[in-house]
Order: C-alpha cells, then structure tokens, then sequence
C-alpha cells in the first residue's frame, strides 16, 4: 500500500494501521462509537477511546501528552513523523530552564496541565503563516489537530 489519499503525508504500512487511522478521520459531529454487529447489544467505544480513556487533551500535562502521543502511535492512530512532533515536550528536556525558560522567563512545568488542544491550533496557526514552503510539516500538525479535536469528542454516544 502505497499512500492514503485522506492524509497525503501517511505511509499507511498495513491494513490495521490503515483501519486505525480511519477511526479518526470522522467529521466532529460523527459518532465515536461503533456497534458489535449485534442487534440489541450496546456499542462498544471506538478504539481511539479504547487508547486514549478518559483523557483530556485540554488538561493534561506535558509528560502525560508525551505518553499519550506514544500510545496513539502504538495503536497506528498517529505515524512516526506525527508521533515525533506531538511526542516531543520542550518542558521534559533537561536543559529547558537553561534554553528556552532563560528567554521566557518561565521555568519547566513537566506535571503542570495545560491546554494541548489550544497549542496545536496556535501552532498550525503559526505553520500555515511561516512555513508555507513546507506543506507536509502543516498537513502533519493539521493532521494533530484534528486527532486532539477526536480525542475532545464525546466518546460514547450511538449513532
């Protein structure tokens, strides 16, 4: 399998992965859930619920949001490209206080929650106005987005 065509940056490497990554790619007002194929039986949550739990990418810390990016690459949900950016927490480096909090003036917070889903819309934000020669870097982080903004569905109402 070559690539998917939804998400031209994605090497969906094999059908599994492929039918992960198809749960996320629901509209926001589509339903996260599925049904067992058995009349009368309740829905089961998706797998991207399965993962992530009850999870709240809008509150959570950096280390969490670094276990969490982990997790979804495990399950095929993210690639290995979006996995190494959403997985990569400038707070969890040693020399952060040293580097980035010198010019800040805000010293790491690994275990502090904050907004991730904010973030990553400020980033796209950011990627689509600077770095507009880079097209697979924004359909990467768009791609991000848009797993964060399922993650912030609800996660178990039927169809």
């Amino acid at each position: 399998m070559k690539i998917d065509r939804a998400h031209p940056i994605i090497d969906a490497g094999s059908a599994s992965q492929e039918a992960a990554r198809d749960l996320v790619t629901r509209t926001p007002g589509e339903a996260a859930t599925q049904t067992n194929g058995v009349p009368g039986e309740p829905t089961t949550a998706s797998p991207l619920h399965r993962v992530v739990g009850e999870a709240s990418v809008r509150d959570i810390s950096p280390r969490q949001m670094a276990e969490l990016s982990l997790d979804l690459y495990v399950a095929g949900i993210l690639s290995w490209e979006e996995y190494a950016l959403l997985g990569f927490q400038p707070e969890l480096h040693p020399a952060y206080d040293r580097t980035i909090g010198a010019l800040t003036g805000r010293a790491a917070q690994p275990d502090q929650p904050q907004d991730h889903l904010y973030v990553w819309r400020e980033r796209l934000a950011f990627e689509r106005r600077y770095s507009a020669d880079r097209p697979q870097l924004i359909a990467r982080t768009q791609r991000i987005v848009q797993v964060l903004e399922q993650i912030e569905t609800p996660k178990n109402v039927a169809a």
